[in-house]
């Protein structure tokens, strides 16, 4: 998305000696970011206001509308940001045609890295979550821009390893069942804290340990073609 045409005027904020108005302006639009992409991911797009966003940047109110438009324009460019942020420290993997084994755990540990990592950035993920269970205005776009480019290379690998022709409803499943071991390992985190032990954790939980699982079940799965080719029985009335 391109920056807003007003960002290079000068600030309605008070002066500040030493600065120049566009820096000025600039900085104002990056703390308003840093502010806002936080509190959308803890009350959502709904209960997240303006005003709370801007008592947290330090900014007038009126610096929102001044530099996005309105809520909805700063919570594109938060969802803008955080793609190009998180393609940028968790790429995606080169599809090899030679080695789609090794395209595939590298799919899954780019996927598990951009789900489950915890740092400081972990209000990414929560955001999304967060668009997905409750969809804005702009959720279409956010699938497009975010989900559509790794899932689709996901199948494509799949369909290299499958060795067979398959529908693309059964590829499609495949990829699914992929992304739901990942997702299970954030949405079911505090479970698995009761259910193992913090040792076991730390020694078979990274994301190393867990792309190595996840790759061999979905191998196993491409492996078993006839039984992905099965249609249940369904009994008489």
């Amino acid at each position: 998305m391109a920056d807003s045409p007003h960002n290079s005027l000068q600030s309605p904020l008070s002066p500040h000696l030493g600065v120049r108005p566009n820096e000025r302006s600039n900085d104002t639009r990056s703390r308003i970011l840093r502010a806002a992409g936080p509190v959308f991911a803890a009350r959502g797009y709904d209960g997240a206001t303006v005003r709370e966003i801007c008592s947290t940047a330090g900014v007038n109110i009126a610096s929102v509308g001044y530099h996005f438009g309105d809520k909805l324009g700063l919570y594109r460019q938060v969802i803008h940001d955080l793609r190009m942020a998180r393609a940028k420290r968790f790429p995606a993997p080169n599809t090899d045609l030679e080695k789609p084994e090794e395209t595939l755990q590298a799919l899954v540990n780019t996927l598990l890295a951009r789900i489950v990592t915890a740092e400081e950035s972990a209000w990414e993920t929560e955001l999304l979550m967060r668009e997905m269970q409750n969809p804005t205005p702009i959720f279409e776009s956010i699938v497009e821009d975010v989900f559509r480019p790794l899932f689709d290379q996901l199948t494509e690998t799949l369909r290299l390893l499958v060795h067979s022709e398959l529908p693309d409803h059964t590829l499609q499943h495949l990829a699914f069942s992929t992304v739901g071991q990942c997702l299970y390992y954030r949405v079911g985190a505090k479970a698995i804290q009761v259910l193992i032990p913090d040792q076991q954790r730390q020694m078979h939980y990274d994301i190393e340990s867990l792309s190595q699982h996840i790759t061999a079940v979905m191998l196993a799965a491409c492996n078993n073609v006839s039984m992905l080719q099965q249609r249940p029985e369904t009994s008489g009335s």
